[in-house]
């Protein structure tokens, strides 16, 4: 007898929980687009300016009035085979990077120096960076940009225009780029975070 009036309060419990729980509908989908691509705290919902600076103080479409700058300017410049010497009619080219980086204050850029496929690869690639940083120089000398902005890197050989083994596509190949990213202006931060490490 015991044991049928505890079965009995069991399934009545369980009967009564049941009707207790409320049902939601299966196709029920979120219409707003909540999530938060590029990091701003901005729902992309409510986004209008996808490629937020990162660390950028936004208004609440997720706009922040930074200039974002991402250019890359192939230089004029010619080099003779063998050689990393910049010849002076060639420096308009070198000042055209610096204006533009007088225009984006807050930008800095790669110098990258490549070479033609003539010779040992390394010997390219040494050379390719000297070619580099002979531009980076100009820049830092001549136009007085600061040289915690400018990097110089070598590729050598590795990213040729031209695979062809022709005079033409060896003069093309040794060439410099100016690779410049950044803004207009200096970005400030939405919040610091302090640690406080135990060791």
């Amino acid at each position: 007898m015991k044991k049928v009036l505890i079965a009995f309060c069991f399934f009545t419990l369980v009967g009564c929980s049941a009707n207790g729980i409320e049902s939601f509908p299966e196709n029920d989908e979120q219409s707003a687009d909540l999530r938060d691509l590029d990091l701003d705290g901005v729902i992309e919902a409510r986004e209008k300016c996808d490629s937020t600076v990162k660390g950028a103080v936004v208004d609440n479409e997720g706009c922040s009035g930074v200039n974002v700058v991402n250019e890359r300017i192939t230089l004029n410049v010619l080099f003779a085979n063998g050689s990393a010497y910049v010849n002076p009619k060639y420096y308009s080219e070198i000042a055209k990077v610096a204006e533009f980086m007088a225009d984006f204050p807050y930008s800095e850029v790669t110098i990258e120096g490549h070479a033609s496929a003539e010779g040992p690869a390394d010997v390219n690639k040494r050379l390719s960076l000297l070619r580099a940083k002979s531009i980076a120089a100009l820049l830092s000398s001549i136009h007085r940009i600061d040289r915690s902005r400018i990097q110089a890197i070598g590729y050598g050989e590795e990213r040729l225009l031209d695979e062809s083994d022709t005079p033409e596509a060896h003069q093309l190949n040794r060439r410099v780029v100016a690779d410049i990213r950044g803004s207009d202006k200096r970005i400030p931060l939405k919040w610091t975070i302090y640690t406080d490490v135990e060791n």
